[in-house]
């Protein structure tokens, strides 16, 4: 009986954790994410991971012929459902659009954190993308 009711207890603790429990993005807000992160918005069953950040901007300190843009590359989980990510700064150069929609939501890339600058380098891990998954208007 004792062993019953443990058992009783833990399932109830498991399945009794609230959203509050959830570490992830609320949306219409930015959030920074780095690559091979998942971060997830619990509340609506939405998760986003980050595969790939390519940033070719024009560093501090340096001067360039033209601006650069960022590329990324990551999943989008809704409900269960997968759709493949592929952002740019640039649409005209790189073919993929500052903005991805689906029936429901809307990812927008905004940025990339930290800049580039010639004299203050940083490691490729440390480097993040910043987004915004906003609910689409009707």
């Amino acid at each position: 009986m004792r062993n019953l009711l443990i058992i009783f207890m833990l399932v109830s603790l498991l399945f009794s954790c609230d959203d509050n429990d959830c570490k992830g993005f609320d949306l219409g807000k930015e959030f920074e994410i780095a690559i091979d992160e998942t971060i997830q918005n619990c509340p609506k069953n939405i998760s986003i991971t980050l595969f790939d950040i390519q940033d070719s901007r024009c560093p501090a300190g340096a001067q360039c012929i033209w601006q650069g843009m960022i590329m990324i590359e990551g999943m989008l989980t809704i409900e269960g459902k997968d759709y493949q990510l592929k952002l740019s700064t640039e649409e005209s150069f790189s073919g993929y659009p500052v903005q991805f929609s689906t029936e429901e939501y809307t990812v927008k890339l905004i940025d990339a954190v930290p800049h580039l600058d010639l004299n203050s380098p940083h490691k490729p891990e440390d480097k993040r993308v910043i987004l915004v998954i906003s609910k689409r208007s009707t």
